[in-house]
C-alpha cells in the first residue's frame, strides 16, 4: 500500500518538462498536488480493505450488509436483551459455516466457531448385542443429540437466593445464543440436550 508521501513523489515525477511546471511549496501546483496524492493514498487504502470487507470475520463497513443477507439477528439471538455486535458476528459466522452435513463434527465445529469445545454424544436404545456397562436407554433415545460442551472461560452459574420469586428456577446457567443456535441447526426429529462443565462465577 503506497502512502500519501509515495503518491506525492511519483506525481512530481510525471510532470511534464518546463518551467511552468517547476514545484515550488505552497504553490498553487503544490497544493493541488498534495491534494492528488491524499485523495490517491485514501482509495488505496480503501482498496486495500476490500480483502477485509469480503471476509466477515474482519468486515467492519459491511458488516451491516453481512447481517442483512444473512437474517442476523435469528430469532434466537433478538431474544436476549441487547445483543452486541460480536456475539451477531459470532451468529453470522456460525451460520457461514453451517451448509455442511449435520454430523457429530459439524456441531463441535460449529462449538468452537462461538468459543467452545463440545464433545458430541449420540445414544441409543439398549439392544441385546451391547455390552453389558451400556446404560439401558429406552427406544426414545434414538433419536436424541446429548452435547457434553466444556467451555474454555468460566461458565456463567447463577443460584437461587432470597431475592427470587418462587417461580423462578433453583439455578441458571448455559449460552443462551449457543444453545439457540444449535435448536436452529439440528433436524426436527433431534433433541439437543446440554451439559455444562467447568468452573462456574
Amino acid at each position: 500500500m503506497f502512502s500519501a508521501d509515495d503518491y506525492d513523489k511519483a506525481l512530481d515525477r510525471l510532470l511534464p518538462r518546463g518551467p511552468i511546471w517547476m514545484r515550488t511549496p505552497g504553490s498553487v501546483l503544490d497544493s493541488i498536488l498534495h491534494a492528488i496524492a491524499r485523495e490517491l493514498a485514501r482509495v488505496d487504502a480503501q482498496a486495500d480493505r476490500v480483502l477485509e470487507e469480503a471476509d466477515p470475520r474482519t468486515s467492519f463497513d459491511l458488516l451491516q450488509q453481512w447481517f442483512t443477507d444473512w437474517g442476523i439477528p435469528s430469532a434466537c439471538l433478538a431474544a436476549l436483551a441487547d445483543p452486541t455486535l460480536e456475539e451477531k458476528r459470532r451468529e453470522l459466522i456460525a451460520k457461514i459455516t453451517s451448509s455442511r452435513s449435520l454430523t457429530a463434527s459439524f456441531f463441535r465445529d460449529v462449538a468452537e466457531t462461538l468459543g467452545y469445545e463440545a464433545d458430541i454424544v449420540t445414544y441409543s436404545a439398549f439392544t441385546v448385542k451391547d455390552t453389558a456397562d451400556k446404560s439401558l436407554f429406552g427406544t426414545e433415545w434414538n433419536t436424541a443429540y446429548a452435547m457434553g460442551i466444556t467451555v474454555r472461560a468460566s461458565s456463567e452459574q447463577r443460584l437461587f437466593n432470597t431475592t427470587w420469586t418462587v417461580d423462578q428456577p433453583l439455578a441458571v446457567w448455559g449460552d443462551r445464543l449457543f444453545e439457540g443456535l444449535i435448536r436452529e441447526l439440528v433436524p426436527a426429529h433431534v433433541t439437543a440436550i446440554f451439559e455444562y462443565k467447568g468452573e462456574t462465577i
